[in-house]
């Protein structure tokens, strides 16, 4: 009996995730989320948190990471897709610079341009997963034409080096750079996915909603002509 209302309270408390769809087009089928077509292919991605999007008759999707996807930016999971000339690119925090397009993996990540190329670099699932939306937002540095991206980066002339975690650390000694990251020593646990529609949300957004839903509800006050309950 025990069991059976656990069972019953798990289930109302799922999350509800939208069915998949399919998409027929050019004698061609794909099945996922948020499908899209061209003239040549048809795509989807693979998960409710995904995106998808033509550029110049050519279908691009993306799908977030589980990290991003369980610890979602104050601003909301919101991923994207981006193109310039024949280029397009899906992520986070994309980057159009000299006819390029680059996008982050996460919502966490930064991109650079440098001579020309475009640099995009994430912070480690790991670290995603233990410190979710507060983790520092990773930074980049240049050496002539060398670049390099994470925590506490440090440089000489012609080389960049960075911790590839917050908690990392880097030394420079004379022209040598030595860097160090601690192992992350917790675990994430997760039982189920979170509503893709929550995940959207600004975190402000989320904690209103959820404020309103455990704020007892006011009694109704009217006179007693006009109808109101009393």
């Amino acid at each position: 009996m025990i069991l059976t209302i656990l069972g019953v309270a798990l289930l109302a408390s799922a999350p509800t995730i939208p069915p998949t769809s399919c998409l027929f087009a050019n004698g061609k089928t794909a099945c996922g989320y948020a499908c899209r077509s061209s003239a040549t292919e048809v795509r989807c991605a693979s998960t409710p948190y995904g995106t998808c999007a033509m550029f110049h008759g050519e279908v691009y999707c993306f799908d977030p990471t589980p990290a991003a996807i369980h610890h979602p930016p104050d601003e909301g999971l919101r991923p994207e897709c981006k193109a310039i000339g024949d280029e397009a690119a899906c992520g986070f925090n994309c980057l159009v610079a000299q006819g390029k397009v680059a996008c982050a993996q996460t919502p966490y990540g930064v991109c650079r341009e440098h001579f020309g190329e475009l640099k995009c670099w994430d912070p480690p699932e790991s670290s995603i997963h233990e410190l979710g939306s507060e983790i520092p937002r990773p930074s980049c540095l240049t050496a002539s034409t060398a670049i390099g991206c994470g925590y506490d980066c440090k440089n000489n002339r012609t080389d960049v080096k960075c911790a590839a975690t917050p908690r990392g650390r880097c030394e420079k000694n004379d022209f040598r750079i030595d860097c160090f990251d601690p192992p992350v020593l917790t675990q994430c646990a997760h039982t189920q996915p979170p509503d893709p529609a929550e995940v959207r949300k600004p975190k402000s957004q989320r904690q209103e909603e959820q404020q309103e839903e455990t704020e007892p509800a006011k009694p109704l006050t009217g006179s007693r002509g006009s109808g109101a309950v009393r």
